[in-house]
C-alpha cells in the first residue's frame, strides 16, 4: 500500500457548508476566534500580562474574579473589548506608574500592605491586574461612573476587616 494516506475520516472542508453558487465559507481565523472568547480570569490575566511586565501579576484568581461584573456592567464581556480598553489607556497609565512618591508615602504603603508593587529604592509603585483594568476604566469611563463599584469594594473590605477582628 504504497501512497495511501493513514488519516480517517472527512477533511473539514468537505463538511463546511456551502454559501449560494456553491462556494464553500470559510472558517474564521485564529485571532477572530481568539477575540470573541468571552473574558475569564484566565483571560483576563493573558490580556493584560500580554501588554504589562509580569511584576503586575501579584494578585490571587479570586481578585481577578471580582473584575468580571465590574467589567460586564459596562459591556465588555470579550477578549478584544478588553485589549483595545487596555490598548488605549496603555501610555497614561505607565506615565502615572512613574511618577514618583514622598518617602514617607512609600513607607507607609510599605508597612501597609507589604512589598507588592511598591519600589522602596526608585520610591515609586506599579498596579496590579485589577488596578490596570479599574484605572483603564476610570480613563475611558470617567470616575464618577465607576465611584459605585469602589464604595461597594471598600464596604466589602470594611466588612472583611470586621469579620477577622
Amino acid at each position: 500500500m504504497v501512497g495511501k494516506s493513514t488519516r480517517t475520516g472527512t477533511p473539514p472542508h468537505a463538511t463546511m457548508p456551502r454559501l449560494p453558487g456553491g462556494h464553500r465559507m470559510k472558517r474564521p481565523n485564529a485571532r477572530p476566534r481568539a477575540d470573541l472568547a468571552p473574558l475569564t480570569v484566565a483571560t483576563i490575566r493573558k490580556v493584560v500580562l500580554s501588554m504589562y511586565h509580569r511584576r503586575h501579576d501579584y494578585w490571587t484568581d479570586a481578585d481577578i474574579a471580582e473584575l468580571l461584573p465590574e467589567l460586564s456592567a459596562f459591556n465588555i464581556t470579550t477578549v478584544k473589548q478588553l485589549r483595545l480598553l487596555m490598548k488605549r489607556h496603555r501610555r497614561a497609565l505607565l506615565r502615572e506608574e512613574r511618577t514618583k512618591m514622598p518617602r514617607a508615602q512609600t513607607l507607609d504603603l510599605l508597612a501597609g500592605g507589604g512589598w507588592h508593587g511598591i519600589d522602596v529604592h526608585a520610591n515609586t509603585s506599579w498596579f496590579a491586574i485589577g488596578g490596570l483594568v479599574r484605572i483603564s476604566m476610570e480613563h475611558e469611563f470617567g470616575f464618577e461612573t465607576m465611584l459605585p463599584f469602589h464604595e461597594m469594594r471598600d464596604a466589602a473590605m470594611e466588612l472583611e476587616a470586621e469579620a477577622q477582628t
